[in-house]
């Protein structure tokens, strides 16, 4: 497609053509599949772009055509053009001189000086709609890194709070237990508080298919608290905590048993 069908498929996508400009490209998109195709082309490129939160690109043709319309228009132009410094015919005067032929034809109609400066605002408004997109995109990956971070930093502070509140108990008591397999952990736990920290020293991996189940025990029997990883601390709030209850944890399945199903690895009394 040469540059001045290319100009009119993108002015007639963008809507900027003038009126006589606007009646060729219709003619044409009606007549020549080839120009309908590259109007559709560039209406869909201007569609994504203006309905869509996320930048979205163009496709290689069509990027490439928006960006060749000025430099093939250029090339185009002295086809087009008359030159500056032509001769003028003279015919001779009832005194001898000579005097210039003044051409009687018509001079350079508006839609001439009316075409390029269409054509920039079509390639400005295009530019616009690329930078407007990637704006947007980038604007949203902000909101949504900023989103992740204040909710980062709430979950640090709810669990500096629960800490402190441990740390500040009148019956906060320690204790240590020694692994059957290897390792130990550390408890702080406060029967007030309702509340238990937990960290593992040098525990043993377990399988894909098992995992470590805490319980709290007393007189009716265990009471799941919950899984541990083994490897990280763990803070447990809002247990059915008593006084004189033991603390156990022992290997079950992956997700955990409703009770124990192998005898404890640890065994605490708090």
């Amino acid at each position: 497609m040469n540059a001045d069908r290319e100009y009119l498929a993108a002015g007639l996508a963008l809507g900027t053509l003038a009126e006589a400009e606007m009646i060729e490209a219709l003619d044409l998109e009606a007549a020549d599949p080839d120009f309908a195709e590259e109007v559709q082309s560039f209406c869909e490129t201007l569609g994504l772009l203006a309905g869509s939160d996320d930048a979205v690109a163009p496709s290689a043709e069509t990027e490439a055509a928006i960006l060749n319309i000025p430099r093939l228009h250029q090339q185009a132009a002295p086809e087009r053009t008359a030159p500056e410094h032509a001769a003028e015919p003279v015919a001779p005067t009832a005194a001898g001189a000579s005097a210039p032929v003044t051409s009687a034809g018509p001079g350079p109609g508006p839609e001439k000086t009316r075409r390029p400066t269409t054509m920039l605002f079509a390639l400005a408004a295009s530019t616009l709609l690329l930078l407007s997109a990637v704006l947007a995109g980038a604007l949203i990956n902000q909101q949504h890194d900023t989103t992740q971070i204040q909710e980062s930093l709430t979950v640090a502070e709810a669990e500096r709070e629960r800490t402190q509140r441990l740390l500040s108990a009148s019956d906060l008591a320690f204790t240590e237990a020694e692994a059957t397999g290897g390792g130990r952990v550390t408890l702080a736990y406060s029967v007030s508080e309702q509340m238990l920290h937990l960290t593992p020293h040098d525990m043993p991996e377990l399988p894909a298919d098992q995992t470590m189940q805490l319980w709290l025990i007393d007189e009716e029997g265990p009471h799941s608290a919950g899984l541990m990883t083994g490897t990280s601390t763990e803070l447990l709030t809002d247990l059915a905590m008593d006084e004189d209850m033991i603390f156990g944890v022992t290997v079950e399945p992956a997700g955990g048993s409703e009770e124990p199903t192998s005898d404890p690895v640890v065994l605490a009394d708090l």
